[in-house]
């Protein structure tokens, strides 16, 4: 039988399929009873999915990230699609093809790596082009930035996020340089490209998008800055007064304390860039919200995390 995708999943659909596992949680009926609570996922999207018949021991045969072989019943539950398991078992990564489980961007990642290479060859600083020079040169480097998402759920969670949302916030930021020419352009199209880098080493994303213990324990703008620390010291020359200023805009972009930064901006570019980075993130979050609602009878989204509303859906 072949794959349904979850963006394809109706009421009333049967399916007996791998999916993989985004989250579970084990908890208790009225009558004492457990069930699970489940996040299955594949390319196109995530699912939520109850379990009523589940076990403490079948709970524990699976894991976060692991591959499950379900059959179940698609639903409607308060205006959002869930599946109802009736069977579960965890199977081995080798009995699946890993591209169906996880999402990847729909931009040309190739066209978005030669557009990085020709900002950077426009760059005038010669120490700023040496640096990110260095870096699209390094064949590792950009093996894992071409395959990193840009969140794990929020924004740009897919194979490739990171780069399409790195290229998105450096088309924006080229469109403020030009409405605003006092801003030192090639320091705020260089902190566009490396704002985000630290998430190379702060997710895990070869099953699924995760923090890893990097991740958790220092988050993705501090692992950032010191990356191009360790970079700009290879730079023979480095100034240290430009390289401070590229640390604050990573450092400074996601723009409060209470969101990460240890640093707020205090530079005209560090400002611009978060706002940017912003935009960016909650337009493409906008535009994932979208493509989740499966309700064509509501003018309006279920509830948004991301946003911590409901959405209008209408287009006039």
């Amino acid at each position: 039988m072949p794959r349904k995708f979850i963006e394809d999943l109706r009421p009333g659909d049967s399916v007996q399929q791998p999916f993989l596992v985004r989250d579970k949680q084990l908890r208790t009926q009225r009558d004492g009873a457990f069930y699970m609570d489940l996040e299955l996922m594949d390319r196109t999207g995530v699912v939520a999915s109850k379990f009523w018949s589940a076990s403490r021991e079948l709970f524990e045969s699976f894991a976060p990230d692991d591959f499950v072989l379900v059959k179940a019943r698609a639903e409607s539950y308060r205006g959002r699609l869930q599946l109802v398991v009736t069977d579960l078992r965890r199977i081995e990564p080798s009995e699946v093809d890993v591209e169906d489980f996880l999402p990847r961007t729909t931009k040309d990642v190739a066209a978005l790596v030669a557009r990085l290479r020709e900002a950077v060859g426009a760059l005038r600083n010669p120490h700023l082009k040496a640096l990110l020079s260095a870096l699209l040169d390094d064949g590792e480097f950009m093996r894992r930035f071409q395959r990193a998402p840009a969140g794990v759920s929020m924004h740009h969670a897919c194979l490739g996020g990171l780069l399409e949302h790195t290229v998105a916030v450096l088309e924006l930021a080229l469109k403020v340089c030009d409405a605003y020419p006092n801003l030192n352009r090639d320091l705020l199209v260089a902190g566009a490209i490396v704002h985000d880098i630290g998430k190379i080493e702060a997710y895990q994303f070869e099953r699924g998008f995760r923090y890893s213990d990097a991740g958790g324990l220092l988050g993705h703008l501090p692992l950032g800055a010191a990356m191009i620390e360790q970079r700009a010291a290879a730079i023979q020359g480095f100034p240290r007064p430009l390289l401070h200023q590229l640390l604050h805009l990573i450092l400074s972009h996601h723009g409060e304390y209470e969101f990460g930064s240890p640093v707020l901006p205090a530079t005209a570019e560090a400002i611009a860039l978060h706002y940017l980075d912003n935009l960016d993130a909650k337009l493409a979050a906008f535009e994932a919200a979208m493509l989740e609602d499966w309700d064509e009878e509501s003018n309006w989204t279920e509830w948004s995390r991301a946003f911590e509303r409901r959405l209008f859906k209408k287009k006039v």
